[in-house]
């Protein structure tokens, strides 16, 4: 979809519109879709065209609005304006991004995205569980579609991380709403006020993963993680593994 397509739409979102929005330039740190900034009067929005193929197995992009919904009426992300009824695009409101250049160096603006991430397993929203056998599996599918991806690190270690898929769920690892895509990019605000966006990875989940995700990202120590959170430092490294490998495979097909 061409993003004038929809903006075509602008009466019909929840912002109180009184002239048609304008695109005032793109917005870069989305991983597999296309933002931009809007401009209506006063209001500024974001405008994201969702690609195909993003979402996890069994996912319906109503249900990333749902919990966008749940996510926003507690704070944890900005308001959801509209989402189309085809699914191909929605709009948000703007949050003006005030983070210092290296944001996972100030120890504010770590707290926050940690609270962030505590108050979002605690939603109790209806959401779907992730299969990560699955995941993994429609990740593989699509690879295979492609003969000339050469991919023989990841093949190696695609039965072993299974795996450590059994491992975590006979763990007894704590489930709960999981954002799945905790990257730098992906907090907006200041130190003392940020909001979580993009919630098309979001399911029940391992609450391991999001940690693990934060820990590599914003390459906090595993030793700071496990005081913050008091999670298992082996059950910690182990789900560092499975998210490496997750970030593997996306990676592999969006080569091409």
């Amino acid at each position: 979809m061409q993003p004038e397509t929809a903006i075509d739409t602008w009466r019909e979102w929840n912002a109180d519109l009184r002239c048609r929005p304008v695109i005032t330039g793109p917005l870069g740190g989305g991983r597999s879709n296309r933002s931009f900034l809007l401009a209506a009067g006063d209001v500024k929005m974001v405008l994201r065209i969702n690609s195909r193929d993003t979402l996890l197995p069994e996912a319906k992009r109503s249900q990333e609005a749902a919990i966008w919904h749940a996510a926003s009426d507690n704070g944890i992300a900005p308001p959801l304006l509209h989402i189309d009824s085809q699914n191909s695009f929605l709009v948000s409101a703007f949050i003006d991004n005030h983070l210092p250049p290296e944001p996972t160096r100030k120890e504010s603006v770590l707290e926050q995205a940690f609270g962030l991430l505590e108050r979002c397993h605690g939603l109790d929203v209806d959401a779907p569980p992730i299969d990560y056998a699955a995941h993994i599996e429609q990740y593989w599918k699509m690879i295979e579609m492609r003969p000339k991806l050469s991919t023989p690190a990841l093949e190696d270690i695609r039965q072993p991380m299974y795996t450590v898929v059994g491992e975590l769920f006979d763990s007894g690892a704590q489930m709960g709403l999981c954002h799945h895509d905790p990257v730098v990019a992906n907090f907006v605000g200041c130190p003392e006020c940020l909001y979580l966006i993009d919630w098309e990875y979001a399911a029940h989940g391992f609450v391991l993963l999001d940690y693990a995700a934060l820990s590599i990202e914003w390459g906090v120590d595993d030793s700071v993680m496990v005081r913050k959170t008091g999670l298992d430092p082996e059950l910690l490294a182990l789900t560092k593994r499975l998210y490496y490998y997750l970030c593997g495979l996306w990676e592999a097909i969006s080569r091409n």
